[in-house]
């Protein structure tokens, strides 16, 4: 079965680049593309397996975008493809739900591997962006709980794999690393997730992480 995918891109040029591509590869299919929000929000309604976003659109936050998928769209993936390459961008993408983020710049020949890769729950990286992560990681102080909540934590209704899921949240990993480290599955981790995100009634990483701040998980 092909994958379904849409792009969410205001560039003519990369729209109907990518969307010559995607039409031409047995692997995938093309539910459908857009250039601002109203469209947007019509094929976000359509809920398929991979959303190509870029973040620069002209009506509306692409970042902003990234959410709204992820909360209507329980199932899809996010992969990024633009043209910053900064930190503040990299980090806002994964906290609205990205799990893979590409550049313009790099060889779009790739690109349909990239997709497959990331639908089998992978996470695409332009290798100057996954460089930007392990240097935010390596610099990063590691931070350690106070000691475990689990009074909050049960209080809450978290399981304690939720609690360990939601403790990797705070670094800027995205969800396959994560799965690494925790020696389990991408999709195990994504279920954590996605519970995590149900019972502390949000919709992002970060929103999460806020509210286990507020009650003291960390």
């Amino acid at each position: 079965m092909a994958i379904s995918v849409v792009i969410i891109e205001d560039d003519p040029i990369v729209s109907n680049y990518l969307s010559a591509l995607i039409r031409n590869s047995p692997l995938c299919n093309l539910v459908g593309a857009a250039c601002n929000n109203e469209q947007a929000q019509k094929l976000i309604a359509e809920d398929a397996d991979v959303y190509l976003v870029d973040i620069g659109l002209p009506d509306v936050s692409g970042i902003d975008l990234m959410r709204q998928i992820k909360g209507k769209c329980v199932n899809a993936s996010v992969m990024v493809l633009t043209s910053l390459a900064d930190m503040r961008h990299v980090m806002q993408s994964i906290e609205a739900g990205a799990s893979g983020y590409l550049l313009k710049d790099d060889q779009p020949e790739g690109l349909i591997e990239k997709l497959v890769s990331l639908y089998n729950g992978n996470s695409p990286l332009s290798p100057s962006v996954a460089k930007l992560l392990i240097k935010k990681i390596t610099e990063t102080p590691q931070q350690q709980p106070v000691g475990p909540n689990y009074e909050m934590v049960e209080k809450l209704g978290l399981s304690r794999r939720e609690y360990e899921v939601l403790i990797e949240l705070r670094s800027p990993m995205p969800v396959k690393l994560i799965a690494e480290k925790l020696n389990i599955s991408y999709f195990t981790v994504n279920q954590h997730v996605r519970r995590i995100y149900q019972k502390l009634k949000v919709g992002t990483r970060s929103g999460a992480l806020s509210k286990a701040t507020e009650h003291g998980l960390f």
